[in-house]
């Protein structure tokens, strides 16, 4: 039976405080990816413009489901994507046009947002190496996959999320969250991925409010120890270390999973 292990990109394999994929994260891509009975995969909220930072360890992916679970590639080829529709993203500008919001648009290769201040300077120093253009048009001309919600005011964000009940908001620090589509999220890209696969042990890894429902369907399922969302931690089988102590090789030979 083949192993399929599914990680997370920021905070999970990339240490985004402080820009590098941790030495040990390194040596365990490469070693399991050397194994010819295990099979890697990236989840990912980023785009492929933007998986830059593990350029180091992007060959070693099989599989790559991408803008939380919107597209998805295997072997480099396109198997899957579901863009917003037009209609939901013009009902999603019509609902926050009063309120103050900073809209971001994210489509395959870049983003854009409808206007820059400080809460989208402080959104992008959290997601490292994502530098979205200021344009509110971008919809028109590009594919969008996600959505992303700028507001201190969480009671907002609830708000415009109860009257778009098609859509649900993935926190990712106090003044952002991603919205997405319908029930798009990685657990449902990874069935896309592996919709062709049989006989397997699914593993995945993560430490975002985004990875809970890949978590509950792993067989293993594995939180990292920096994340901040209580959720994950209880429904994850395990605890890996803090992706800043650098122990991830160590903590997969104790499960004995390398």
């Amino acid at each position: 039976m083949k192993t399929i292990i599914f990680f997370d990109v920021d905070n999970t394999i990339y240490s985004n405080q402080d820009n590098v994929i941790p030495p040990q994260t390194k040596r365990l891509l490469t070693e399991l990816a050397a194994k010819p009975d295990v099979f890697l995969g990236l989840a990912t909220g980023r785009g492929t413009g933007k998986l830059h930072i593990i350029s180091d360890v992007l060959h070693l992916f099989t599989y790559r489901v991408l803008v939380n679970g919107a597209v998805v590639f295997k072997d480099d080829q396109l198997v899957f994507e579901q863009p917003i529709a037009q209609a939901d993203i013009e009902q999603i500008l019509t609902l926050t046009q009063d309120k103050g919001f900073n809209i971001g648009m994210v489509g395959l290769d870049e983003e854009a947002v409808n206007y820059w201040d400080e809460r989208v300077s402080y959104g992008m120093e959290l997601l490292r190496g994502v530098s979205p253009v200021v344009d509110p048009q971008f919809h028109h001309k590009n594919k969008v996959y996600q959505i992303w919600l700028f507001t201190e005011d969480e009671d907002e964000i609830n708000a415009v999320t109860s009257r778009l009940p098609r859509f649900k908001a993935y926190p990712w620090h106090k003044a952002g969250v991603d919205f997405l589509d319908g029930d798009m999220n990685k657990a449902f890209g990874i069935r896309q991925a592996l919709a062709d696969e049989q006989d397997y042990r699914l593993i995945c890894i993560g430490d975002g409010a985004n990875d809970i429902q890949m978590i509950e369907m792993a067989d293993i399922g594995i939180a990292m120890s920096n994340s901040r969302f209580a959720e994950l931690k209880e429904k994850a089988d395990h605890l890996a270390p803090h992706v800043r102590d650098d122990r991830l090789y160590d903590f997969f030979k104790q499960l004995r999973l390398l």
